[in-house]
């Protein structure tokens, strides 16, 4: 039985603004997910999951505002009656529409929020503009603000430019002064639409390892509750707590349908990736199969076994495999071509950094800390990271 951990759902490809760095291909595309594919979420996902299953569904790409607040009420009427009792729900917006209306249906349907903001305005807005060029940061962080004040404590993810690097003073003062405690790191990537990325060129491993450091540094000293998602990852796996498995290299365990209702699973991104020789890592359509036909497609099984390779890799030759667990299939097509090798610039920029700087925080405030690694065989090696 299929129990996927991660559900997204993309009720329309459109977005209303336009990032320098998107990797959507289709953003252009006003489809909407219509009623009969949301009938075969109902019937042929959702209905199925096992009672005990806690799944995150998460509304996602284009902007999922730009589908209507009908839409979701309706959609919303139909899957949470059959959905498991653990069932979770989050969108993923840019904030630009959020208004009463949108924050009166999260708090109904229990829908957590994150919003996309890359730091401070100067950054934030050279990148995220409107689809007539004008700047974003003040509309996203109106959203915040209103989302705040409803009793709302929305995640942020930044996206990183390697300008930003030398102003991590800045990122953090832009966190705190706007009560921001949950935040999530990444890099423009190279994939989908995205045909190329602002940190290709030149390592810049050890400068993300020393921007998030400093952030570290600075909540410590002002004893400010700021969680950086894959920092606390890589912190809760020394500590001894059992995660998870990389969803991106487990079939169906995270699940993608698009707005037509195409079926995808593995890295989420995979559905914005042209790669004719797995039918575009679309498996199916929902409207016309179910998830047991689909993972008996020739395109299917090829993408699993040869992912399950590039797993395989990892664990042998790389000492971060214990807090990545494969990596991210995705970005090893899209920078190699090839989905059985192992490290990518999105590994060392992201999984790297992230565990470097944790080592290198602990260091500095424990020393204790060798200690703490010293019980995780699997981590022993970290104690040369960042050296």
């Amino acid at each position: 039985m299929v129990d996927p951990r991660l559900i997204i759902l993309q009720p329309t490809p459109y977005c209303n603004i336009n990032c320098s760095y998107c990797y959507l291909g289709h953003r252009d595309d006003k489809r909407l997910m219509s009623g009969q594919v949301v009938e075969a979420l109902r019937d042929k996902i959702f209905r199925c999951l096992p009672a005990q299953s806690a799944p995150l569904v998460v509304w996602h790409a284009g902007e999922p505002t730009a589908a209507p607040i009908e839409w979701y009420e309706h959609a919303y009427s139909r899957l949470l009656d059959v959905a498991p009792v653990q069932t979770s729900f989050a969108m993923q917006s840019n904030g630009v529409a959020i208004n009463d209306r949108w924050i009166d249906l999260f708090r109904r349907t229990n829908t957590n929020v994150s919003l996309s903001i890359d730091g401070p305005q100067r950054f934030h807005d050279a990148r995220r503009r409107t689809r007539n060029d004008k700047p974003t940061w003040k509309l996203a962080s109106r959203a915040l603000k209103r989302l705040q004040e409803a009793g709302f404590d929305p995640s942020v993810i930044t996206v990183l430019h390697p300008d930003g690097l030398q102003c991590p003073e800045d990122y953090y003062a832009f966190y705190r002064d706007h009560g921001i405690t949950q935040i999530s790191f990444s890099v423009d990537e190279l994939e989908g639409a995205n045909k190329a990325s602002s940190f290709a060129g030149r390592d810049f491993k050890p400068a993300i390892t020393a921007f998030v450091v400093a952030i570290l540094e600075q909540a410590y000293r002002d004893n400010f509750p700021l969680h950086i998602r894959e920092v606390e990852r890589i912190a809760q796996r020394l500590a001894g707590v059992e995660l998870s498995e990389n969803e991106q290299v487990e079939p169906w365990a995270a699940l993608v349908v698009a707005a037509d209702g195409g079926v995808s699973t593995f890295s989420p991104e995979f559905m914005e990736t042209s790669a004719p020789a797995y039918d575009n890592f679309v498996f199916g359509n929902i409207l016309d199969g179910n998830l047991e036909d689909f993972a008996q497609a020739s395109t299917f099984l090829r993408a699993s076994r040869e992912i399950a390779q590039g797993v395989a890799a990892c664990k042998k030759s790389c000492r971060y495999f214990a807090v990545c667990g494969g990596g991210s299939p995705v970005n090893k097509l899209s920078e190699k071509g090839d989905m059985t090798v192992t490290e990518t610039d999105f590994c060392r920029l992201t999984t790297q950094t992230s565990a470097d700087a944790l080592m290198n925080f602990l260091a500095h405030h424990s020393r204790r800390s060798k200690n703490l690694i010293a019980t995780d065989p699997d981590l022993a090696s970290a104690s040369t990271l960042g050296a």
